[in-house]
């Protein structure tokens, strides 16, 4: 058995209802915004005039345990406790699947040498962060962190998952596997199922980034439809989240995708090429998410602006309210992060998004002896700057 190294209400309850200022919803005729068009957002609504009521944190611990033997009690309450005073009134909480299952199929009550814990027993402690959470009227968003691609789903996937088309260990094998699919929506249905009811819970996040990769299958696996799948998954979780709990859900979507090729950098809107403006994953949603981080690339700037105000914009003009579900910068130095968050920030101010939530906030330490996952306190992506839960400038910066 491999090892595998951790990586970094009712409805009116619903968060973002309480916005101060309301957005004008356009018509939701079929034309779908060019992910090219530089159309400025004075058509939707007054440069300036934030609806940006909700600040959150993606809220991650130690091998993403949320233990009660390193993420303690008064950790949380040290956190919670500076939280609300600064008025951050949401947090997410990252669900891996290897978390949420063994590496046998349907496996839920044991502890794993190499993953220990999961299944109930990490949902143990799940629910006691949402409840400490809950006693300063802090609203949590359960997210099921999918991750997709061949690095970066394995550590966090069960081995029992592979993946028909190339044999690996990797999430995508759920929208082309048939059989694996519904080993997702099992896991699921009893993760709602037990957290069901949970006080303190705002919405669930069915998935994370859903991606595809190559839009086509080559043969014998070009039968697969891979979106179709995609949307009979999203259609199946949502039902589950509605007919079982009945609070929010949403989609954290990819915003955009770049990259440098022949030493040109270049940027792609993968929430504008993956899905198509499909309205049936829209009507699946109570609202919908970005994961919206500004290019290193200053050339790409301009165009990443263009394409994230088109994705916001075009879901609202679908009648859904939007959130930013994670953003930040990845630098040890503080300086530079806290620049990144200046300028996403303002940026952000000008959209029509309801909040936005920061990755991450991480303060609990390694033990002795153990070692440690990426995202040390005050290193990389944390705006947590020690075990001692004070914060790096970036957290003000989002503040």
């Amino acid at each position: 058995m491999k090892r595998k190294s951790a990586h970094s209400l009712a409805f009116a309850s619903l968060l973002f209802i309480v916005s101060s200022g309301i957005w004008p919803i356009l018509s939701t005729q079929s034309q779908i915004p060019n992910a090219q068009s530089s159309q400025s957002i004075s058509s939707y609504g007054t440069i300036g005039e934030s609806s940006l009521v909700g600040k959150g944190v993606n809220y991650l611990s130690l091998y993403h345990m949320y233990s009660g033997d390193h993420t303690t009690d008064s950790i949380l309450r040290r956190d919670f406790s500076r939280f609300r005073q600064d008025g951050i009134t949401v947090i997410s909480l990252s669900l891996y699947w290897y978390r949420l299952e063994g590496h046998e199929r349907g496996s839920y009550d044991g502890i794993h040498a190499d993953r220990s814990p999961y299944g109930n027993r990490f949902l143990d402690d799940v629910k006691r962060v949402i409840n400490i959470a809950h006693e300063y009227d802090i609203k949590v968003l359960v997210t099921i962190h999918t991750l997709w691609g061949s690095s970066d789903s394995p550590w966090c996937t069960p081995d029992y998952v592979i993946d028909p088309v190339t044999g690996e260990n990797i999430g995508l094998a759920i929208v082309r596997s048939e059989e694996m699919k519904r080993a997702f929506i099992n896991m699921f249905n009893h993760t709602v199922r037990y957290l069901a009811g949970t006080p303190g819970i705002w919405a669930w996040a069915i998935l994370n980034e859903p991606w595809y990769w190559p839009y086509k299958l080559p043969a014998p696996y070009d039968d697969i439809n891979q979106k179709e799948n995609f949307v009979d998954l999203i259609q199946k979780l949502s039902r589950i989240v509605r007919t079982v709990d009945g609070r929010p859900l949403t989609i954290r979507f990819s915003n955009t995708h770049t990259w440098v090729s022949g030493g040109v950098a270049k940027i792609k809107n993968i929430f504008v090429n993956d899905w198509r403006w499909d309205q049936r994953i829209f009507d699946a949603l109570d609202f919908v998410s970005f994961t919206a981080y500004i290019p290193e690339y200053p050339e790409l700037e301009s165009t990443w602006r263009s394409m994230t105000t088109t994705n916001v914009v075009g879901s609202i003009q679908r009648n859904k309210k939007v959130w930013i579900t994670e953003f930040g910068f990845n630098s040890d130095n503080d300086d530079t992060q806290v620049s990144y968050y200046r300028k996403m920030m303002d940026f952000f101010k000008t959209l029509p998004v309801d909040g936005v939530a920061a990755w991450f906030w991480r303060s609990d330490a390694a033990p002795s002896g153990w070692s440690e996952n990426p995202g040390k306190m005050g290193k990389g992506a944390n705006i947590c700057a020690s075990g001692e839960g004070e914060p790096r400038p970036a957290y003000f910066e989002m503040l």
